[in-house]
């Protein structure tokens, strides 16, 4: 869970790198995995099952009514941040086999992988996808066999230099209870 627990803020802080490139339905994004095939296991105890896109422009047009100029660009920015995670209470050959397909695939499709862990406790991956030199993805996988497992898509014009900066001056308590106020008032 320890690393889950580490990467999911970092990559939460990409809230507010990423860009925003409307052209294209989100499916057909260069930096876009498909995740909602993936199944949750019905014995899993801690589900995290998030989509961010329906809330960036609201989260953007907060940020520029509280003065936060740098902020406002960096999520009007976003495209999409989908992350889908679970507990595995035990070795899962499904869900191992889950993590191999998503990490073949985006060897397939040209992503490239930054961070690559194997070990007996774990599988991380880190890949990123380019179009014309700008990184416009980021895929994040990891696996604790009897832990958990998360699949982690950010699609955007990411910049990696704005992540730093954001990330060092951004208090992640903050975001945290600013996306449950955006839940709660969200409609449908």
């Amino acid at each position: 869970m320890n690393t889950r627990n580490r990467i999911i803020p970092i990559l939460m802080v990409c809230l507010f790198c990423t860009g925003l490139a409307m052209a294209l339905p989100l499916e057909r994004e260069p930096g876009y995995v498909d995740l909602e095939w993936i199944d949750i296991p019905e014995d899993a105890d801690e589900i995290q099952d998030i989509d961010l896109s329906y809330m960036l422009d609201d989260l953007a047009m907060e940020a520029r009514e509280d003065g936060d100029k740098g902020l406002a660009e960096a999520i009007a920015m976003i495209r999409s941040i989908r992350v889908k995670a679970f507990s595995v209470d035990r070795h899962d050959s499904r869900t191992e086999a889950t993590v191999d397909r998503i990490n073949d695939e985006l060897k397939e499709e040209g992503w490239n992988r930054m961070i690559y862990i194997k070990t007996e406790d774990q599988k991380v991956s880190v890949s990123t996808m380019h179009d014309d030199g700008e990184m416009v993805g980021l895929m994040v996988v990891v696996y604790e066999p009897g832990e958990n497992a998360a699949f982690i898509n950010v699609v955007g014009d990411l910049d990696i230099g704005k992540l730093i900066q954001l990330a060092s001056e951004y208090d992640l308590d903050d975001l945290d209870e600013f996306v449950d106020e955006h839940e709660d008032s969200r409609s449908y």
